[in-house]
């Protein structure tokens, strides 16, 4: 079997061999950006990791490690690119610092993972081959996408399967095994074509190599053809209206723009409203920068408007609790106000931003914004359901949407629909949002609820339980969007059993590479 040339590489033959894997990895890097909002291309996930799936082959450990960290940092940086500008106006710093941030984001939080992926792939690629190498590959991947979900804070963003979003035929399988199991069919697709690229020349290799790639290729879009085709859906039947206020990032939170944004928000509450007499109406995550509960002089207003229209509201903003009011709690919190002004139930958000909505490293000033009291946030205690005139409403806060197993809770609990709360402002005018709705996109399918999803400036949007769009506003304007919804109550696979797949991915990895293990050790020594 010849060897390639990163194992030419890593021999110390040359600076050629190198070179060489250097170009496939920057090459397979710069692919898989263009499959992911910003781009949108996304039949090139079917193959973007080939020619990073090609670099290893032959590899040592140590190399592959090597190959991908830069694959890993190169690939975050390729769907990224717009951080390094959100982070320096977020954080009121030059562009330098922007870069700096993402640069040691983009290794710690994804490099390492594609590292541990590479070299997992290198050490199986020296006892198996074949089918069977093929089917590792992908298995490998996902475990360590596991593992960049979970570990440290967790960072899920735009992980290999929701490239697939726009294609709602093979997205159906997400109420099976969630994004995992979509990163699992395209991976395998990608290891299989590279298989098959190695085998080149002998036919039945060949056919061996894409054999499980094509079976499961053709089980998912069996099942996505027959899921769209046969489930049976409730008829929409309450109007939700989505009020996106445009806030600004900046000035939303300075003293002499309290309670401001408020007047804005009743005004196109209203218009909108006596047109199309909405159940609910949903403002975004910081919608209002008071405190609401304890600010009934503003509650009155926001009642007289819900009263008018018969509606009830679920809006985001800040709330304290404590004694100490030189000490209080601060929450980013979701709120559910009745028609007569009583908040009748309040979600806080669980799974804060680091370095946004708390700092990990408190010594370091020049990464705290001016209004920390209220940017520095205490989690919730725990995931509720609030109770509203379509039924219980699973609420979370953000880029909580991008963490299937946030989402599930809720569902799990009887909630009937789904309300994403979201500030994508600080994201810019890249696409940065649009990647963010993507990935929410997908626990639509996950638990067959519709999903509302309410910004403060772009993209707030519908999505109906197929991952279908229903309706989007344009970024960086006032807007009102409304929709006919159903609550829904389906207990899918994924709900019922959550990330099982990924972990069962994991397990059987763990397995092999043990039989692997011993097998080598058991192996005749052939001097």
């Amino acid at each position: 079997m010849p060897r390639d040339v990163s194992a030419a590489g890593s021999s110390g033959s040359g600076g050629t061999g190198w070179a060489r894997s250097i170009i496939l990895v920057f090459g397979s890097a710069a692919l898989h950006a263009l499959a992911f909002p910003g781009w949108g291309l996304t039949f090139v996930a079917w193959f973007a990791l080939v020619p990073f799936l090609v670099a290893l082959r032959g590899a040592t450990v140590g190399v592959g490690c090597v190959l991908g960290l830069l694959w890993g940092s190169a690939a975050i940086w390729g769907v990224g690119y717009w951080v390094p500008q959100a982070f320096a106006e977020y954080y009121l710093q030059p562009l330098w610092f922007g870069i700096v941030f993402a640069l040691g984001a983009s290794v710690v939080f994804a490099g390492s993972y594609t590292a541990g992926f590479a070299a997992t792939s290198c050490w199986l690629s020296t006892r198996v081959q074949g089918a069977t190498r093929v089917v590792l590959t992908a298995l490998a991947w996902v475990a360590w996408e596991l593992a960049r979900a979970q570990l440290l804070t967790g960072d899920p963003w735009l992980l290999l399967g929701y490239a697939l979003v726009p294609s709602t035929t093979f997205i159906q399988s997400a109420d099976l095994g969630g994004v995992y199991l979509l990163s699992f069919i395209v991976v395998l697709t990608n290891a299989a074509l590279a298989e098959a690229l190695h085998a080149r020349g002998r036919p039945g290799a060949v056919v061996a190599a894409l054999a499980p790639a094509m079976v499961v290729l053709a089980a998912a879009a069996t099942y996505g053809v027959a899921r769209q085709a046969t489930l049976v859906l409730p008829p929409p039947s309450d109007t939700v209206t989505i009020v996106q206020g445009n806030n600004d990032l900046g000035t939303q939170w300075r003293e002499e723009f309290h309670g401001k944004g408020l007047n804005e928000y009743l005004r196109m509450t209203f218009e909108a409203a006596e047109r199309s007499r909405p159940s609910l109406i949903v403002w975004p995550e910081s919608a209002v920068t008071f405190f609401l509960a304890h600010e009934p002089r503003f509650r009155r207003g926001i009642a007289r408007v819900l009263d008018t229209v018969g509606a009830d509201l679920l809006v985001g903003g800040p709330h304290h609790e404590g004694g100490d009011r030189a000490q209080p709690s601060y929450y980013n919190s979701a709120f559910h106000v009745r028609r007569d002004g009583t908040i009748t139930g309040r979600y806080d958000k669980r799974h804060l931003l680091p370095f946004a909505e708390y700092f990990p490293l408190r010594t370091i000033e020049f990464l705290r914004r001016r209004f920390e009291r209220v940017r520095y946030f205490t989690p919730g205690d725990g995931p509720v359901t609030l109770e509203t005139k379509l039924g219980p409403v699973a609420p979370v806060i953000c880029f909580e949407g991008i963490f299937p197993e946030i989402v599930r809770v809720p569902m799990t609990r009887g909630a009937t629909l789904l309300v994403n709360l979201s500030n994508d402002a600080w994201l810019g005018r890249g696409p940065g949002a649009a990647q963010h709705l993507a990935m929410v996109t997908l626990r639509a399918v996950e638990h067959r609820v519709w999903l509302v999803r309410a910004t403060t400036s772009g993209i707030s949007a519908f999505v109906d339980p197929m991952g279908r769009e229903r309706g989007r506003t344009p970024m960086f304007e006032t807007a009102v969007l409304e929709q006919r919804v159903a609550p829904i109550d389906i207990e899918t696979v994924y709900e019922r059993y959550g990330d099982a797949f990924a972990y069962a991915c994991l397990a059987v990895l763990i397995a092999a590479a043990l039989v692997l293990a011993r097998r080598r050790r058991r192996a005749p020594d052939p001097s």
